[in-house]
């Protein structure tokens, strides 16, 4: 298990798109293969972002800012009750954006952040 530490250096990365998580065998069942999905997905905007076969998953991403996103890519809500949990929670793993200034800890090791 990885554990989060550091804190948030408001670089907005995180903030640009709507991340979802769904079942892999449900949508390939949908869809009949990778290729399909893809192709059906991109017609609508939606990027199939990476897949997690072990555990299921497949990851779709979508070009949506978050509407608390400031022209200067600082957070409206940060440290505001308003903040929705999933943001206060994010990331929980270590994620491919850069300027991201958490580092992430597994079992007594620190690993840089993306």
């Amino acid at each position: 298990m990885w554990v989060r530490e550091g804190e948030c250096n408001q670089c907005g990365k995180c903030c640009e798109t709507v991340n979802l998580t769904v079942a892999r065998d449900v949508a390939l069942r949908q869809h009949g293969n990778v290729q399909e999905l893809e192709r059906y997905l991109s017609f609508r905007g939606i990027r199939l972002a990476g897949e997690d076969i072990e555990n299921n998953f497949l990851f779709y991403s979508l070009d949506i800012p978050c509407s608390q996103l400031a022209p200067d890519k600082r957070c409206l809500l940060h440290n505001r009750p308003e903040k929705p949990f999933i943001c206060l929670r994010y990331p929980t793993a270590r994620d491919d954006i850069e300027d991201c200034s958490y580092t992430f800890k597994q079992y007594g090791t620190t690993i840089p952040g993306p």
